[in-house]
C-alpha cells in the first residue's frame, strides 16, 4: 500500500515539474516577444525580470525582507499592510498551462484567472509562502476561493465588502471592516499600528500614485505604448515598493522626451483583468491596427485607487480616509450602485478622443459579463462604438477574435 502511495506521489511530482517547465516556456516566449518589439527600451528590463517567472512566494519574501500577505482583490488598502511592515501582493495568474493543470478538479466555467492561480500553487508552494490571505467579498468566485482551493489557502481573513456604496450604512460597515483588518494584522504581526507609520505609508503610496498617473498620461497621449503599460502595471508589488518606484520614475523620464505616435484607431479597453503572460487580446488589438490608449482594468490603470485625502491626521482620521478611498472611489462591477463606473468610461473616452470601446470578458467572469449589456447600451447611445470580446485562457480563438477586431476597426 505504501509503495502504491509512493508511486502516486512520484507521478504527481513529475506532472507538477513538467507543468512548471511548460509554464516557464510560456513566460519565456512572451518575454522574448516583448524584447523583439521595435518600441523596446532598456528601461523595461527591470520590469521584464520581475515577470520572467511565475511568482514564487518564498523568493519574493526574501527579496522584500517582509512577511507576505496575499490579496484576492485590490479593495484591501495597500497602505495599511505596508504600515504593519508586511508586503501585500495580488494573487492571480495568466498562465494557460497552470489553468489546465487545475482544470480536472475545478468547475468548467470558473474564472480562468483564479483557476490559473490555483494551478500555479501546485508547483509554487503558495500556501506555505504567505503569512496570511485576505479575501474581500467581491465576486462569487473570490468569495468561494477558500472552499475551492482548500488547503492551498491558509491564515484566512475575510473583508466583507458592502455592495451599496452611496449610503451611510454601507460606509460605516466598511470602516468597521478596515478596523477589523487592522486588528487581524495586529494579532498576526504582534505589533500595534503606529500613526506615524501609517502616515509614512500613505505618503509613500501617494508618491507612487503620482508617478503612475504620469505614466497613464503618457499612454493616453500616445507616447507610452499600451502593451508596455500593462506589463509594468502587472509588476506592482512584485518587489520592494521604493525600488519599484525608482524604476518606474526612470521609465517615465525616458518617455517624457518622446513625441506622440499618432494612431487614429485609439480604443478604450474595459472589462476583465489582463494578467501576464496572457497578453493575447492586447496583441490582437495591435495586429488589427488599433492601440489601447486608456483602460479601466483592475490589473492596469486601477491598481492604485488614487489620491487619499484626509483632514484629520489622527489614526482614526487616516483609517477613515483609506476606507473612503478604497470603497467609494472603487468602480468594481460588483457594486450595486455603480453609475460612476459608466460615467468614468464615457468621460475618459471623451477626454482621450477614443473612437470605440473593446469590452473584455473572461468566460466565467459574471460581474463583467452582466454589466456589459447595460454599458453597451449607454456607450452606443453616446455615439461611440462598442465591441464585446468573450474569451478564455486559450489561443485557439485568436484568429476569430482578430477577424472581429479588424471588422470593428472599419467601423471607427
Amino acid at each position: 500500500m505504501d509503495n502504491m502511495v509512493s508511486k502516486e506521489e512520484e507521478r504527481r511530482l513529475r506532472q507538477r515539474a513538467k507543468a512548471y517547465e511548460k509554464t516557464c516556456e510560456e513566460y519565456d516566449q512572451e518575454i522574448a516577444a516583448l524584447k523583439a518589439r521595435a518600441d523596446y527600451v532598456a528601461e523595461f528590463d527591470y520590469f521584464l525580470d520581475l515577470l520572467a517567472r511565475p511568482l514564487q512566494p518564498s523568493q519574493l519574501r526574501e527579496k522584500v525582507g517582509r512577511p507576505l500577505i496575499g490579496l484576492f482583490c485590490i479593495q484591501a488598502p495597500w497602505e495599511l499592510f505596508h504600515a504593519f511592515g508586511v508586503h501585500p501582493v495580488k494573487l492571480c495568474s495568466g498562465s494557460y498551462t497552470a489553468q489546465r493543470l487545475a482544470a480536472a478538479y475545478l468547475p468548467v466555467l470558473m474564472c480562468p484567472m483564479l483557476k490559473s492561480y490555483i494551478g500555479s500553487t501546485d508547483f509554487a508552494g503558495s500556501a506555505a509562502g504567505y503569512d496570511a490571505t485576505i479575501v474581500p467579498t467581491t465576486c462569487d468566485w473570490v468569495v468561494k476561493m477558500p472552499e475551492i482551493a482548500k488547503e492551498k489557502i491558509g491564515h484566512l481573513h475575510y473583508l466583507e465588502l458592502p455592495h451599496v456604496k452611496q449610503n451611510e450604512k454601507g460606509q460605516k460597515r466598511w470602516l468597521e471592516e478596515i478596523y477589523a483588518l487592522k486588528q487581524f494584522l495586529e494579532e498576526k504581526t504582534g505589533a500595534k499600528l503606529k500613526r506615524q507609520d501609517l502616515l509614512h505609508s500613505m505618503n509613500a503610496f501617494m508618491n507612487v500614485w503620482k508617478l503612475f498617473q504620469e505614466l497613464i498620461d503618457l499612454k493616453r497621449s500616445n507616447i507610452f505604448p499600451g502593451i508596455w503599460f500593462f506589463c509594468i502595471a502587472n509588476t506592482f508589488m512584485l518587489d520592494d515598493l521604493g525600488r519599484w518606484a525608482k524604476h518606474l520614475a526612470l521609465a517615465v523620464k525616458r518617455f517624457q522626451a518622446e513625441v506622440p505616435r499618432p494612431n487614429p484607431y485609439r480604443v478604450f479597453l474595459a472589462g476583465s483583468p489582463v494578467i501576464f503572460p496572457n497578453l493575447k487580446l492586447l496583441q490582437l488589438i495591435e495586429q488589427a491596427g488599433m492601440t489601447v490608449c486608456a483602460d479601466d482594468l483592475c490589473s492596469s490603470e486601477r491598481i492604485l485607487p488614487g489620491a487619499t485625502v484626509y483632514d484629520d491626521p489622527s489614526e482614526h482620521g487616516l483609517l477613515r480616509a483609506l476606507a473612503e478611498r478604497y470603497h467609494q472611489g472603487c468602480i468594481c462591477p460588483t457594486f450595486a450602485d455603480n453609475d460612476r463606473r459608466v460615467n468614468n468610461i464615457l468621460k475618459t473616452t471623451g477626454d482621450c478622443q477614443t473612437r470605440g470601446i473593446v469590452f473584455h470578458v473572461l468566460k466565467g467572469c459574471h460581474p463583467y459579463d452582466i454589466e456589459s449589456f447595460s454599458i453597451e447600451e449607454k456607450v452606443k447611445n453616446s455615439g461611440r462604438k462598442f465591441l464585446k470580446i468573450e474569451t478564455d485562457y486559450v489561443k485557439e480563438d485568436s484568429q476569430n477574435i482578430l477577424t472581429r477586431l479588424e471588422a470593428f476597426k472599419q467601423t471607427l
